[in-house]
């Protein structure tokens, strides 16, 4: 069949990539699509987006999940930095009483910080996971080795997320006497 001749029937001429011809008999070729055709075309589409739609809902409380554990971890480590430029001597007045080192609101939900200060200790046991929580208890004195005066530091934030539920994040460090010579 030559280009110029006609189409009949219910052949359709396809050109293809390389420039030849071929005829192909399709039926009900002027019709279009069919409802049922079209219906199962919308429930794939509709699966999809489905799919997409809640990657997208993933994503954003991850994200707003990790964006209120730096905000923890921030504050938290704000407030060790805060008592590491306190003078030692000034520490030890502060000993065992848990303060408020400040609140932080963002995205609707509040964040309060506290810490402990416990002398002639290196490491603390831990004392719950609340910022309501007593004085941590020293779980290692320094050893005789040691010769110049130390306290463990405890700083925690706690939150309560969009749904309810409680965090904390809780960051421990050793502050000792820098003014005491070394032996």
């Amino acid at each position: 069949m030559k280009p110029t001749e006609k189409i009949t029937g219910n052949e359709v001429k396809i050109k293809r990539r390389y420039g030849f011809h071929s005829l192909l008999p399709v039926k009900n070729a002027g019709r279009g699509f069919t409802l049922v055709e079209v219906m199962i075309a919308m429930v794939v589409l509709l699966v999809g987006m489905i799919g997409v739609m809640s990657m997208q809902y993933f994503s954003v409380r991850g994200n707003a999940a990790s964006r209120e554990l730096r905000i923890a971890t921030n504050l938290s480590q704000q407030a060790l930095e805060n008592l590491k430029l306190t003078p030692y001597a000034s520490l030890q007045s502060m000993t065992n009483q848990p303060a408020p080192a400040g609140v932080a609101i963002t995205g609707n939900v509040q964040f309060s910080s506290s810490w402990w200060v416990v002398p002639d200790c290196v490491g603390l046991a831990d004392n719950g996971d609340t910022c309501n929580a007593n004085a941590p208890a020293c779980a290692s004195d320094p050893d005789s080795t040691l010769m110049v005066p130390v306290s463990a530091i405890r700083a925690r934030t706690c939150w309560t997320d969009s749904n309810g539920v409680n965090h904390s994040v809780t960051l421990d460090t050793i502050r000792w006497d820098e003014n005491v010579p070394s032996p």
